[in-house]
């Protein structure tokens, strides 16, 4: 089985080849720094949470200033994180001892790093002292892991697992009112541990009643007002922490919340060259395939057989290329269950049908990737171009960030940052291709 994700083109005329690491966004995912004009609400000090954080004292509070939450080792990269095991919470007495912030947003950009220590460990992230973005490790339901509460399902598939750091990054926009009357549903998207899984999501209401945060006992959580709040952390006696955690205020005045900033990897692409996404991250618009074999699983393109396959199937764009530079990330599922056979970009060639009936073949050269590497010339001169060092660079079983330049007769790939092949081919052998 074989997945990719944020597959992106851009045409060019030249020659210039990024060897540095690719990174899809430098402004998400575990140990993304502050972007600018951002401020740090957690950054593992007692200072800082006693500065910028208080209880919130709703209906079912039990606590008492000052804030009872730990300061306890970062059992992964050192330093210190924020620990949410309040005795007052003990046995997960809901809202007895969650804390706020002392600051209030209506729209932001938030990113927060989080590790649940134990099986079931159970706390929550509130946009807005409203909105529950779920922490409870084993639950994949839409009550479980990185779910808008109730409201989506659990991305689940982006966890990185107990005992490790996961991340949520969000834009959140606050609804919108008129004469006192919501005329605009609150909006999130966000990534989950560097993934994207909430694209631009409406948010219908709180849940959990009035221990839930602000509004939560109005209308059975419907009656939402035009109020401000702050980011609120759940505490029901876990050992759930967080860390490097920082906010954004924003003023959206247009209801989407959609990330705006260019990826590193486009940012590093010369501006003469013109961007295309491939991809949607939604279905397979813009593409011609075999759909029983390529799907779309959870924002990523999904490669994979049950039964035996006569020939080669391939997934093709609608337009053609010929001078282009295409990024993109590529996982190979590992299991006993799985072959390690290879997959490749087939480019500069031509489609056919092959073997079985099969419309979706593909005749010329074949860039590999996983498992095997180099250029194989398919259906006419077999090998051209060795692998060289592309398994050492491999990351097998994980996400591996490729990059292919084709400038006239002379093709190059890197993986993860560093150059597998450089290769100059006949003319006559290459050609415009989907």
């Amino acid at each position: 089985m074989i997945r990719f994700r944020r597959v992106i083109l851009s045409a060019t005329a030249f020659l210039l080849f990024h060897t540095a690491d690719l990174t899809a966004r430098a402004d998400v995912g575990v140990g993304a720094k502050p972007i600018e004009g951002a401020e740090m609400f957690i950054d593992g000090s007692r200072e800082m949470l006693d500065e910028k954080w208080i209880y919130w004292e709703g209906p079912g509070f039990k606590s008492a200033m000052p804030i009872k939450w730990k300061i306890v080792d970062d059992p992964v990269d050192g330093g210190t994180a924020v620990m949410t095991d309040d005795p007052a919470a003990a046995g997960g007495r809901f809202g007895a001892a969650d804390i706020v912030t002392k600051k209030q947003f209506r729209d932001f950009r938030l990113h927060i790093e989080f590790l649940i220590a134990k099986p079931g460990g159970n706390s929550g992230v509130y946009l807005q002292n409203r909105h529950e973005i779920q922490v409870l490790d084993g639950d994949k339901t839409t009550h479980g892991l990185a779910a808008i509460i109730n409201e989506s399902e659990s991305p689940y598939f982006a966890y990185n697992g107990l005992g490790r750091w996961n991340s949520y990054d969000v834009t959140f926009r606050a609804a919108r009112f008129k004469d006192g009357k919501r005329v605009e549903k609150a909006r999130v998207t966000m990534y989950f541990s560097g993934q994207k899984v909430h694209t631009d999501f409406e948010v219908n209401q709180v849940w959990g009643g009035a221990n839930s945060g602000i509004d939560g006992d109005k209308d059975g959580g419907k009656g939402i007002t035009d109020t401000p709040g702050g980011l609120k952390l759940q505490c029901e006696g876990h050992d759930v922490r967080y860390r490097n955690t920082w906010i954004k205020e924003l003023n959206l005045e247009q209801p989407v919340t959609d990330f705006n900033e260019p990826t590193v990897a486009e940012a590093a692409i010369p501006k003469t060259e013109t961007v295309q996404h491939l991809f949607n991250g939604t279905d397979l618009s813009g593409w011609q395939g075999n759909t029983t074999r390529w799907t779309v699983d959870h924002g990523m393109i999904r490669g994979a057989n049950d039964d035996n396959v006569p020939s080669s199937t391939y997934l093709f764009t609608d337009k053609k290329f010929r001078n282009f530079r295409l990024l993109l990330e590529v996982k190979q599922t590992m299991s006993e269950r799985h072959s390690t056979m290879h997959s490749a970009v087939a480019a500069l060639g031509e489609q056919f049908t092959d073997a079985g009936e099969n419309k979706f073949g593909f005749k010329g050269p074949l860039l590999m990737f996983c498992h095997d590497w180099g250029i194989w010339d398919a259906h006419r001169r077999s090998r051209v171009a060795p692998g060289g060092p592309g398994g050492e660079l491999e990351n097998k079983g994980e996400w591996n960030q490729i990059e292919i330049l084709v400038n006239g007769d002379r093709i190059r790939m890197a993986a993860n940052g560093k150059e597998v092949f450089d290769f100059t081919d006949k003319p006559e052998m290459l050609q415009a291709c989907a």
